[in-house]
């Protein structure tokens, strides 16, 4: 079989790892028990093992959840309730326009035209923290300000790319104690500035944003700013 893309890196390997079956209850609330912090949707699917699968994981422990993909796909068919479940712990939900018109019910063309709109409508129905992805990809959560994406590229745009910025730099920044606004700045930056250093255009796939991402965590500023972020930040009192 012969593709214009490569798409190895929809797939990883494991040669051994601490894995267990859906359909196995008891491992799964040990898993669960055991973790910090869950990213559910990446190659979840939407048949009914996956709708199982969310449920336990939707009613299990408490953790930090950062959702993706189908995840959201199943909350849009009212599967399992976001709103409720923000109230029970924090969320990230990541939507690209697709999902997120699915989520609001809304055409995929009216959230492109106005995707601030769009992000504030989701804060405001659902009451936890989106992440729009697009360019610019935007931030909100309740009460804050809306942070812009400073380091975003249409290289980005590959298979794959969304599911290693969801289950691999939010879900482990937020195992590491980050609120959700702030892993989901940090995940958009680093992934966006290790594209930019990769610097392979139209050919960059997520294996090489992931090779670059320790050179990013190691760079260092020239300056000091009160921002914190290198984000352009709307509805928010200017840093002084």
């Amino acid at each position: 079989m012969l593709s214009a893309r490569k798409q190895r890196d929809l797939t990883e390997v494991y040669p051994r790892g601490d894995l267990c079956g859906c359909s196995d209850d008891e491992a799964l609330e040990l898993a669960l028990e055991d973790t910090d912090a869950v990213a559910l949707g990446p190659g979840l699917g939407t048949n009914e093992l996956s709708v199982q699968l969310a449920n336990k994981i939707t009613k299990g422990p408490e953790r930090p959840l950062v959702l993706d993909a189908d995840a959201l796909n199943l909350a849009a068919e009212g599967l399992f309730d976001l709103r409720a479940l923000a109230k029970s712990r924090p969320i990230l939900s990541t939507p690209h326009a697709g999902e997120m018109s699915r989520l609001l019910g809304e055409s995929k063309s009216n959230i492109i035209d106005d995707r601030l709109a769009a992000l504030r409508e989701a804060v405001r129905r659902f009451e936890h923290c989106f992440l729009l992805k697009g360019t610019p990809s935007l931030i909100l959560n309740a009460g804050r300000g809306i942070l812009v994406g400073s380091q975003g590229t249409s290289d980005l745009a590959v298979g794959g790319m969304g599911d290693s910025q969801t289950r691999g730099v939010c879900g482990a920044l937020l195992a590491q104690g980050l609120g959700v606004m702030e892993a989901g700045a940090l995940s958009l930056y680093l992934t966006g500035r290790a594209a930019n250093l990769a610097a392979r255009g139209a050919s960059l796939t997520p294996t090489d944003v992931i090779q670059w991402i320790p050179d990013v965590l190691v760079e260092r500023g020239a300056g000091i700013s009160e921002l914190g972020l290198p984000f352009v930040s709307y509805d928010a009192d200017a840093a002084r």
